[in-house]
């Protein structure tokens, strides 16, 4: 995973001055209970940094969206991501500002334990994997869906902070089992450039 974190920040350093977006990081409450995702299966923290450039020409056609580029790393050994996608800004006022974003992710963590129903198990075995089913994060599939949402504060035209919600989930595409992961954090942004 820290090669992740490596890329994702040397992606936005090859961004270089010319250009203009955001670099973030942050600390989430890592696999809560969000009312999407059943939560509690992993301890920790999630650290997450990660880079956004500024609304983009070349997305009008998509509502001037912005693309975002994130690694999330588990404190506890937990679920590690990476994720990219698109993110749209509303601004409710000069400083506050609404941000949902959706994207996709690919995640380091078990997918597809063992089911408990398969035939020819002996009791022990079913109860191991009834165990497993109830106490182990299995996200299903690699690769996921990451909507994500942020309320965002502008402290200075250079320095923001971001309550943010990220979320990674397979949507039932790859089965009916899918508990979800939401991470729930705080994060500061450092803007770079002209912010459109």
């Amino acid at each position: 995973m820290s090669r992740i974190l490596l890329t994702t920040l040397a992606a936005a350093a090859i961004a270089g001055p010319a250009a203009a977006g955001e670099v973030f990081a942050g600390v989430y409450a890592h696999d809560v209970d969000d009312g999407i995702s059943y939560g509690k299966f992993e301890d920790g923290a999630q650290i997450v940094v990660g880079a956004r450039t500024t609304a983009l020409d070349e997305l009008d056609f998509l509502g001037r969206a912005r693309v975002h580029l994130l690694a999330g790393v588990n404190t506890s050994g937990g679920t590690n991501y990476v994720a990219t996608g698109l993110s749209w800004r509303f601004d409710l006022n000069e400083r506050l500002y609404l941000q949902p974003g959706i994207g996709v992710a690919v995640h380091d963590g078990r997918v597809n334990l063992p089911s408990p129903n398969a035939p020819g198990l002996t009791p022990e075995e079913r109860l191991k994997r009834i165990r497993d089913r109830q106490t182990k994060l299995d996200l299903g599939s690699r690769v996921l869906f990451e909507p994500e949402l942020s309320l965002g504060w502008k402290a200075t035209p250079r320095l923001s902070m971001e309550l943010s919600w990220i979320h990674v989930s397979h949507g039932r595409l790859a089965g009916h089992y899918n508990p979800g992961l939401g991470d729930v954090g705080v994060r500061l942004l450092y803007r770079y450039g002209l912010d459109r």
